[in-house]
């Protein structure tokens, strides 16, 4: 499908340009017998002319929207290369200081060009409550960072035809000897949102409930793409993923935004 999209992008610039040769010809043929040859000749070699200057100046916006950078977000919550148990570790000693369940997301580029300074973000989250999606203005739109990358930039390229994992959040074990966040807030485990820069102000954890998270993705030639998922957390930690999966996470496939 992504290999057919393409071909009908080409031909349709291509189309568009044989049509306007064609139609220049055409309206000199059609005037031919009121024409002498060399004039004839001469307004068609000057349609021509047209049609190919107004191609090289718009050679680049076309080139551009055949082969632009396409983002798509996506989430397998179950599949062990996105959501899986490791843990914090002392960067000198090398000593495990928390273990952590972490929640990652996908951003692929679909396109067929390297996607430049791609950031993700974590727009909003609504709260279930009353029958309802309520926005909880206590979080603000922030970065999220991507996994393994823990430089001074929220920016990564992303060539075509690949991905690179992005992460979500995390929950730590409430027994952890010196966890780098609180596990637990008013006696309860909290979910972790794994954003660049902590705000002082506006929350970044969940405490339990049912909550709708609401993430884009955008880059420096990359248009944006907007993903929802939804969660549903119970406060709960197992050292087993699957068993905190089974007790106390439930986490739903995500569905494309406007």
């Amino acid at each position: 499908m992504r290999l057919l999209c393409h071909y009908v992008k080409v031909w349709f610039f291509v189309g568009l340009a044989v049509t306007a040769y064609a139609a220049v010809t055409a309206s000199a043929l059609c005037f031919w017998t009121r024409l002498t040859p060399p004039v004839a000749v001469s307004l068609i070699s000057a349609g021509v002319a047209v049609v190919t200057g107004l191609i090289a100046l718009t050679k680049d916006g076309i080139a551009g929207a055949i082969n632009s950078p396409k983002l798509k977000i996506r989430f397998f919550p179950y599949d062990k290369r996105d959501c899986h148990a490791t843990a914090f570790r002392n960067t000198q000693t090398g000593a495990i200081v928390a273990k952590t369940h972490y929640f990652r997301v996908r951003i692929e580029n679909i396109g067929w060009r390297t996607a430049e300074d791609v950031e993700v973000t974590l727009e909003e989250v609504n709260r279930f409550n009353d029958g309802k999606w309520i926005l909880d203005t206590g979080f603000m739109p922030l970065r999220l960072l991507w996994s393994h990358w823990r430089e001074n930039r929220y920016e990564i390229a992303i060539p075509a035809a690949a991905y690179r994992h992005c992460d979500l959040g995390f929950v730590l074990d409430p027994a952890s000897i010196s966890p780098p966040f609180p596990p637990v807030q008013d006696d309860q485990v909290v979910f972790w949102f794994d954003v660049f820069l902590r705000p002082n102000t506006g929350r970044t954890s969940l405490l339990p409930g049912r909550y709708q998270i609401l993430l884009s993705a955008f880059g420096k030639n990359a248009r944006r793409a907007s993903l929802k998922i939804q969660l549903e957390w119970k406060g709960l930690w197992r050292d087993d993923i699957d068993a905190l999966y089974q007790e106390g996470l439930t986490l739903t496939k995500g569905f494309e935004s406007a």
